[in-house]
């Protein structure tokens, strides 16, 4: 069966060539055929180039699709048809950092002048806690001797002073007056604690006797060594807005004096008044 193919495909190769060889004899000796091969083989030439381009564009807007990121990957844009229970399976996509900003340690210092001095006080006194140190609180309106807090680390005692003074330097007097409390108390170190900076008298002083200053920049770098910034303790100290009482850490609210000469002034009062008879200015 084969070689009868072979055969055949033999006889049509020798037709098609006597075909080829008579067809350029009679071109040879007749100009109009010559021209008329002649044309013909220009349209088929140009009728092969053209396929050929329109193979390859074809070929390469093919290609383009399949590598394109959006052409394989499931739609996530948003029509009227898509769900409520969608719409949150979309959003628990998108990472919780794209969603709220975390505070930095610049916002933590501004809000820091917005608190009171005695949510400040309670502020450092949870920064200590959180290096590891005890700390025994004893400001507030109790009687304190000029000392806040007492911080104990590794069998070492500090006093702390903390003034949340936001317009002015600490000055010697006050550096001063902590000295003598330090002296009175008989810690020999102390650290004092302020969103201002210090005078010149003020730092010589300190430097003299042992007691560290810090002031904002000091405090930063504090409230960075604890995470501050993601510490659910410490972020709800500097974002509460309610005022508690320095003397016995009740809420207070805000009064108005009803008689005397300061009828009609507002100040804040401790909500368990009359047990707690605490009051502070208005501001």
């Amino acid at each position: 069966m084969g070689s009868r193919q072979d055969r055949r495909d033999a006889k049509l190769a020798v037709a098609v060539a006597q075909l080829v060889l008579f067809m350029g004899f009679v071109a040879l000796w007749f100009p109009p055929v010559r021209q008329a091969l002649y044309s013909v083989g220009l349209i088929l030439t140009w009728a092969a180039i053209i396929s050929l381009v329109v193979a390859v564009g074809v070929y390469l807007i093919h290609r383009t699709e399949r590598r394109s990121p959006f052409s394989s990957a499931p739609s996530t844009r948003l029509d009227v048809t898509t769900s409520i229970p969608q719409l949150n399976e979309l959003a628990s996509v998108a990472p919780v950092r794209d969603r709220v900003r975390p505070a930095t340690t610049a916002d933590l210092i501004e809000q820091l002048r917005a608190i009171d001095w005695f949510q400040f006080e309670k502020l450092v006194a949870l920064v200590y806690e959180k290096r590891g140190y005890t700390v025994t609180r004893r400001g507030g309106a109790n009687p304190d001797g000029g000392i806040d807090l007492v911080v104990e680390k590794d069998g070492q005692r500090s006093a702390v002073q903390c003034k949340q003074w936001k317009t002015w330097n600490v000055g010697v007097k006050a550096v001063r007056e902590f000295l003598g409390a330090l002296t009175d108390a008989g810690i020999p170190k102390g650290i004092f604690i302020t969103l201002r900076g210090y005078s010149g008298d003020a730092k010589q002083l300190a430097e003299k006797h042992d007691i560290k200053i810090v002031n904002e920049t000091g405090l930063a770098r504090l409230l960075e060594s604890t995470d501050a910034q993601f510490d659910p303790e410490t972020l709800s100290i500097i974002r509460d807005k309610r005022k508690f009482c320095p003397k016995c850490e009740s809420v207070m609210v805000v009064r108005t004096t009803k008689q005397g000469l300061s009828a009609g002034r507002q100040f804040w009062g401790c909500s368990t008044f009359p047990r707690c008879r605490f009051k502070m200015p208005l501001s």
